[in-house]
């Protein structure tokens, strides 16, 4: 589910020659619960995007990566609603239109501008902790309405899923999610409170009140000039290989040396690949960067990558 390559436009790149970042506005007033449920229920109800179709290397075709995600493949996705659908798994870009159309306060804000809010369902846990909506189940908290309640179905400390709150009883709380069971859809699910499944919940930012800063930006986007490999560990275990293009970055750490005739680089970058096992979370050699020098680990823009 991850952000693997960004499809450049004339305002994006000037934002990035300046070091800036652009914030969408949000709404300032208070966000209606009932709204949330509802957006949720018209996709539950709505035949022509509430399924996935057909698969490929990202995954599943489904309508809502489509929407958010335009750089995952389309390759055998059909198209509905005006979007060309693309694959990928769902859950949280479903949980995310989902918010975003009921006027969550961030939620419209893209991951490629410095949202928190990805196609990873661990963002909607990073959206809880950034604006101080999070609960985790262990405290007691009872979900209400418009929550967002993310899983980790293994017990490994992973979060894997994300569904939209739509109600509480006071022992279960349903729920609709999308990219859920098999054949994947969208579909209204059930647990019990307690269910060790469930990790915790994030509240949707109240836009009534004053907001809290947006968040930082938390990728650099760089332009590496061909395929690099990817480590588990700067110089470490081969694990796959980010493509040539443009890529985003997390952070930079000093390693070997890789070195070509008169060209070298120590820092390596943490990245997620395009391809491998594992792939997330890996490290290139900021050697492949495009523009830059020796020992240089600056984005498209020449802002310094921070340190890890």
């Amino acid at each position: 589910m991850t952000l693997r390559r960004f499809i450049t436009g004339i305002g994006i790149v000037g934002l990035m020659s300046t070091g800036l970042v652009a914030i969408a506005g949000s709404p300032a007033a208070a966000v209606s619960r009932a709204t949330i449920v509802s957006v949720a229920q018209a996709e539950l109800a709505n035949s022509s995007r509430n399924y996935a179709s057909g698969s490929n290397g990202d995954g599943v075709c489904n309508f809502y990566t489509g929407v958010f995600r335009t750089w995952k493949s389309a390759s055998g996705c059909p198209s509905s609603d005006g979007v060309q659908w693309r694959a990928s798994d769902w859950c949280a870009d479903f949980a995310k239109y989902v918010w975003k159309n009921a006027g969550v306060p961030y939620a419209d804000i893209s991951e490629g501008s410095g949202g928190v809010l990805t196609g990873w369902a661990s963002s909607f846990k990073n959206y809880g902790t950034q604006y101080g909506t999070w609960h985790t189940r262990s405290s007691g908290y009872q979900p209400v309405a418009g929550d967002a309640v993310v899983f980790d179905w293994e017990g490994d400390g992973v979060i894997n899923h994300v569904g939209i709150v739509t109600s509480n009883d006071g022992s279960s709380v349903y729920t609709i999610e999308g990219n859920s069971g098999s054949p994947s859809r969208t579909r209204a699910k059930s647990y019990a409170l307690g269910s060790s499944s469930i990790v915790g919940y994030s509240a949707p930012v109240d836009g009534s009140s004053p907001p809290p800063p947006p968040p930082p930006p938390s990728k650099y986007w760089v332009d590496t000039f061909a395929a690099a490999a990817g480590y588990s560990t700067p110089g470490g275990t081969r694990t796959g290989t980010l493509n040539k293009g443009t890529n985003y970055v997390f952070c930079k750490v000093w390693g070997p040396i890789v070195q070509v005739g008169s060209d070298y680089n120590h820092w390596w970058l943490r990245t997620d690949l395009d391809s491998g096992s594992p792939w997330q979370n890996q490290y290139v050699s900021a050697y492949y960067l495009k523009h830059w020098g020796n020992d240089e680990a600056k984005d498209n823009g020449g802002v310094v990558i921070r340190d890890c």
